[in-house]
């Protein structure tokens, strides 16, 4: 049987949180986006407008789908929760995805000519997580095995590499916070505040793993945080003699 039911999708790894309600054919019905220091006070806030937009509930929906990270710590885990939360009890299929792959796919969006795409996400500390993509037929593919926490001055000499080779597009918030250190590659490389990752590229990913049976465990589920949190448990105290 043909789905006719929308999904929820958004992406909460950087300080704007994006949420969207997207049909089973990929059009954007509904779009909301908030930037905050923290999302928990919003993002329930943000998936209820677009349902409500839509004339629509959590009953209503055919699954959630969530960027997993890298990205913001505490923003990844609220936006997980929140998935975690809409879905367990209604038995709604959830789908991860990385928000890496979701930029990817709005920087190819936005730059058709684009060979090489360069998706950069803020990760404190004075480094960014990025990931190197090649670009065929509009679909990015991404490079290596693993995604990169780099300082940005050590992504340049990578950036350039790939810049040679044809054109190479980079955006993201990592970007904008860095984006003096990228001045060195070709204008047209450059796309400042590239409103990414979309939730509208989140909601369409969504539908193509769905449409192939791929879906997350909701109890395994973990956010992609890109490494380990600065916060950790306690050390037990060592016994007196």
């Amino acid at each position: 049987m043909t789905n006719t039911k929308p999904i929820l999708a958004f992406d909460t790894a950087t300080p704007t949180a994006r949420v969207a309600l997207i049909s089973p054919d990929g059009e954007c019905l509904a779009l909301r986006q908030r930037t905050a220091a923290r999302h928990s006070a919003n993002l329930l806030a943000l998936c209820d407008e677009v349902m409500h937009e839509a004339g629509t509930s959590v009953a209503g929906l055919a699954a959630i789908v969530c960027g997993a990270g890298p990205g913001s710590f505490t923003g990844l885990r609220v936006g997980l929760a929140v998935a975690k939360g809409l879905a367990l009890p209604t038995g709604l299929p959830l789908v991860l995805l990385s928000s890496l792959d979701v930029l990817a796919c709005d920087l190819a969006a936005e730059s058709p000519a684009a060979r090489h795409v360069l998706p950069c996400i803020d990760a404190g500390k004075g480094q960014v997580y990025a990931r190197m993509y090649d670009v065929a037929d509009s679909a990015p593919r991404a490079k290596g095995e693993a995604d990169w926490v780099l300082f940005p001055k050590d992504l340049l000499p990578l950036a350039e590499e790939a810049a040679s080779d044809g054109l190479l597009v980079i955006g993201g918030t990592g970007l904008d916070r860095y984006v003096d250190t990228f001045a060195a590659l070709p204008k047209e490389s450059v796309l400042p505040t590239l409103p990414g990752p979309s939730a509208q590229s989140v909601g369409r990913m969504g539908l193509a793993r769905l449409a192939h049976g791929q879906t997350d465990d909701i109890e395994t589920a973990v956010p992609r945080y890109g490494r380990a949190p600065d916060i950790t448990r306690p050390k037990k105290p060592l016994l007196s003699p």
